[in-house]
């Protein structure tokens, strides 16, 4: 992949741990890529944004790993179905709510 994969990436999370497995790698960032990827979503309150792109990268058993995923404005409802059920069961209500008001907001 090189560089040129995330030049087009809106945000980027690299994460400099080196990790045993992908699991234990997503277990840990998790609340990291997914508050990044509520972050990302706002970037959609400018219309004229069809597409933005998440960019990571992290060290794997010895190897490099990098990633981009790619979201598309009518996708918002990963938030509802995904990040939001992520943050109650941490219990992290105040972004539950900012993620909710956000929704409100985006689908009016």
């Amino acid at each position: 992949m090189g560089n040129s994969c995330h030049k087009k990436a809106h945000k980027e999370l690299i994460f400099k741990g080196i990790y045993k497995d992908y699991d234990s790698f997503y277990d840990e960032n998790k609340p990291e890529i997914y508050k990044t990827i509520f972050e990302l979503f706002k970037g959609f309150k400018d219309k004229r944004k069809k597409t933005l792109v998440l960019y990571l990268s992290a060290k794997i058993k010895d190897l490099e790993w990098e990633t981009t995923f790619t979201f598309h404005r009518d996708e918002f409802i990963i938030l509802k179905r995904d990040i939001m059920p992520f943050f109650e069961l941490i219990e992290e209500f105040e972004l539950c709510g900012e993620i909710n008001s956000f929704c409100k907001d985006f689908t009016n």
